[in-house]
């Protein structure tokens, strides 16, 4: 009797990871194939846009708001859940047409369940939290631009030259390392819909390591902003996709790396100097 509880016990201890590794592996393998997905679609705009690189945010005054639609071309309601403005002003539902309004390419590697729980049937909050919470969050602070990280300052203020006046590549053709620079990753934080403070996967925005200063710490499983909502959910590593079109998985501490962040970054430890 014990030989055969011995046995069982074994088996189990070497069958259940294997079953587990395919299922991780089969997850990383969804979520790399709807980043390839979502950067095709970053590529397409791009392209439409003349070379011009979308915001990840952008549309607060005095900024006049882009164009945003859902299914069937239609405008997101004014009567919205949330904030209009807050779901225009982000890149999910900006970029979805690209994506054939076709969100499962933004949702996490086990579904849209967190998303479609906050919105309870609702379609004001499924467009308000859905694109609060892609799967992936854009690198906005050096590529295209975020309105709420200095982005889109005026070049002059007072008839000075203003430092901070377009630090980030807003064209394509301007990228000098499309092989390395971040567009997206994924994502994490502690914005969570049900007001816990459980880290959940998912943000529409992700941090580079240093800016003026570090803004990176040593990475915490329930603090998103320790390592700028970066989500190293794939055994300490993390998705990535970069201008070229190419998805791989990083390691955190290899993100650490601000080359992959600042396309004029020239060293690991690079920090922007306004000047």
């Amino acid at each position: 009797m014990f030989v055969v509880i011995a046995i069982i016990a074994l088996l189990t201890a070497v069958v259940l990871p294997s079953i587990f590794g395919v299922q991780n592996r089969a997850a990383q393998v969804k979520e790399l194939a709807a980043l390839r997905s979502t950067m095709t679609a970053w590529t397409q705009y791009a392209m439409d846009q003349k070379g011009e690189l979308i915001p990840a945010f952008y549309g607060n005054p005095p900024l006049d708001t882009l164009p945003a639609f859902y299914q069937d071309g239609k405008p997101i309601p004014t009567d919205v859940y949330g904030s209009q403005r807050a779901i225009v002003c982000r890149w999910p539902w900006r970029l979805a047409p690209y994506l054939g309004h076709d969100f499962s390419a933004l949702t996490m590697q086990d579904g849209d369940n967190s998303v479609a729980l906050a919105s309870e049937n609702d379609l004001g909050k499924y467009l308000y939290f859905s694109s609060l919470y892609p799967s992936f969050g854009m690198n906005g602070m050096w590529v295209g631009g975020d309105q709420e990280r200095y982005g889109f300052l005026p070049v002059e203020i007072k008839g000075q030259r203003n430092p901070l006046a377009k630090f980030y590549v807003s064209r394509l053709s301007a990228i000098r390392h499309p092989d390395r620079l971040i567009v997206f990753a994924s994502s994490r934080t502690n914005q969570s819909a049900t007001a816990t403070d459980a880290c959940r996967e998912g943000y529409f925005r992700v941090e580079s390591p240093n800016w003026i200063g570090p803004q990176w710490s040593a990475y915490d499983d329930q603090v998103a902003q320790s390592c700028g909502n970066v989500s190293a959910r794939w055994q300490g590593a993390a998705s990535v996709g970069t201008v070229n079109g190419a998805t791989e998985l990083v390691p955190i501490d290899e993100l650490r790396d601000m080359r992959r962040w600042a396309d004029q970054a020239t060293d690991a430890k690079w920090r922007f100097a306004p000047k």
